[in-house]
């Protein structure tokens, strides 16, 4: 009975998750996801370096989660859910040469498109 008892506990012991009780390793994970999030307010600005209400309120919420031994893809996507995706620096599209180009055959199009109905209206004679 007491084997069983002692591999009960050990068993409950092993079966937890481990808390994030260390402050430093709170503060590591902290400023890692801070790293990832960008303020709303301020213009493309990681939450940390953000002194803006919104940005101290996400701090406070990351390391309230962090302390509860919550994992940090979990609390980045509670943060996900509460403020929206605009938050996130990950998905932010990165200008390629693919977008380049094809801005420039999009534009490219519309100036000839313009230049077209200028010289078909000038060359109507429109007497009324």
């Amino acid at each position: 009975m007491k084997n069983l008892f002692n591999f009960l506990v050990v068993f409950l012991i092993l079966g937890t998750p481990a808390a994030a009780n260390d402050a430093a390793s709170v503060e590591t994970e902290a400023l890692e996801i801070a790293d990832r999030l960008r303020c709303l307010v301020c213009s493309d600005e990681n939450i940390e370096a953000a002194r803006d209400e919104t940005a101290e309120d996400m701090r406070f919420f990351i390391r309230k989660h962090l302390t509860d031994g919550k994992p940090q893809d979990l609390v980045v996507h509670l943060l996900l859910a509460q403020y929206g995706d605009m938050i996130s620096l990950e998905d932010a599209p990165t200008p390629t040469a693919e977008n380049e180009k094809t801005f420039s055959l999009v534009s490219s199009a519309l100036c000839f498109a313009a230049m077209a109905f200028y010289i078909f209206r000038r060359s109507k004679n429109f007497n009324v």
